[in-house]
């Protein structure tokens, strides 16, 4: 049974490459995207689309005395729009959705990266806390045979056990985070098992990308955005068209009975049959709605330019921002990786030495520890947000 549990606790772990395949194999939003784009796909089948075909029966007294006369009728309207333009703006709708599905998963890879790096940042955050509640722990242990063998008063067993109470509360407190995260994280890989990381020490991220504010053209959901101004032009193109006229062809069959061949002088009978075709085009009398719907697609196509553009002014102040953001924290970390981590080390280890060799009081002692704890602590803050900018950066970039 125990190494049942551990098996299932490692089929749960996952590595950030595998979160991110997992996801974009199961996450229910993408699904739904797929499902979308096929679509699209078959709507490309109505390129071509033809009204319904007519066909009539005419049947009774129309040419003579004759009561029993038939008419066959077939006709075809044929729309201008089904010579192209609707097909065209078909395919710019696949286009459209094959790139909602690219930026979707870019998001949905953003939203793992993320979700891992935040849990990695309160694993480690937990390591720390369980790490300064074993020295609250021993700081209060030592206190209480201090009081009691009279070597010091009731405010600094007092103050040993408030720290490490105010510890305790903290763990718990990450605990809960850790919930909302592995929530989160179960969330994004529509998993049925909550979900955990491999890696639970929160490391520096590898960044092998050149900095460019050109990155940005290559984000997915920015080219999602300008494909949007091709929909609204094709779709301003099937509007013109059907302002257009209709092609109408047509062919009938018809008995003419009692109609006199003038050459023959034969009788037609309801044996004979009379073919034709028919040939014509359909025009719009009242223009307004056609007009109508042309100017909207028109203002539609407008919309679109002002969203690109917009959008495209955000995305660049994002990723100058981000750009702005990881070279402060570099070098936050490079600080904290050459001096501030040593001198915490340092003073943690000189103030646990001092206070056992009675040097320095439980004043000096918390205020050593709580310096060293709080470097400790913002290293790992400067080191998540370092990550985060990456994240961030790769995203604007559309580099999954």
């Amino acid at each position: 049974m125990l190494l049942s549990a551990r098996l299932l606790a490692q089929q749960n772990a996952f590595s950030l490459q595998d979160a991110m395949d997992y996801a974009l194999k199961n996450n229910a939003s993408i699904q739904a995207v797929l499902y979308e784009v096929e679509s699209q796909r078959q709507m490309k089948k109505t390129g071509f689309d033809l009204p319904k075909t007519d066909v009539t029966l005419m049947y009774g007294q129309y040419n003579s005395y004759a009561d029993n006369d038939n008419n066959i009728t077939v006709t075809q309207s044929i729309p201008f729009s089904a010579f192209g333009s609707q097909g065209k703006l078909n395919r710019a709708l696949i286009a459209s959705s094959e790139l909602r599905k690219t930026y979707s998963e870019n998001e949905l890879v953003y939203q793992v990266k993320q979700t891992y790096n935040s849990l990695a940042y309160a694993y480690s955050i937990r390591n720390l806390l369980l790490q300064q509640d074993s020295i609250f722990e021993g700081f209060f242990k030592a206190a209480s045979l201090r009081y009691k063998a009279g070597e010091t008063n009731l405010l600094e067993q007092t103050t040993a056990d408030a720290q490490r109470n105010q510890a305790k509360i903290r763990l718990r407190e990450n605990e809960t985070e850790l919930a909302a995260l592995h929530s989160q994280l179960k969330g994004l890989l529509n998993t049925t098992n909550t979900p955990d990381i491999e890696d639970k020490l929160l490391k520096e991220q590898s960044f092998a990308l050149t900095i460019d504010n050109t990155l940005i053209s290559s984000n997915p959901s920015l080219a999602y955005m300008r494909q949007q101004i091709d929909v609204a032009e094709k779709e301003k193109k099937v509007q013109s068209a059907k302002a257009a006229p209709d092609l109408l062809l047509g062919f009938f069959n018809q008995t003419l009975i009692g109609t006199t061949n003038p050459e023959t002088g034969s009788v037609a009978t309801s044996s004979d049959r009379f073919s034709g075709f028919q040939i014509g085009i359909s025009l719009p009398l009242w223009f307004g709605p056609h007009q109508g719907r042309v100017r909207a697609a028109e203002y539609n196509k407008r919309a679109a330019e002002s969203n690109f553009k917009s959008f495209q002014q955000n995305m660049s102040a994002q990723f100058d921002q981000a750009v702005q953001k990881h070279q402060t924290t570099k070098a936050g970390l490079d600080y904290y990786k050459s001096s501030a981590l040593p001198n915490a080390n340092l003073i943690l280890k000189q103030s646990q030495a001092a206070f056992k060799g009675g040097e320095i009081g439980y004043s000096e002692f918390l205020l050593g520890l709580r310096n060293a704890i709080e470097i400790r602590e913002s290293y790992l803050q400067t080191l998540r947000d370092y990550n985060q900018s990456i994240i961030e950066i790769e995203f604007l970039s559309g580099n999954k």
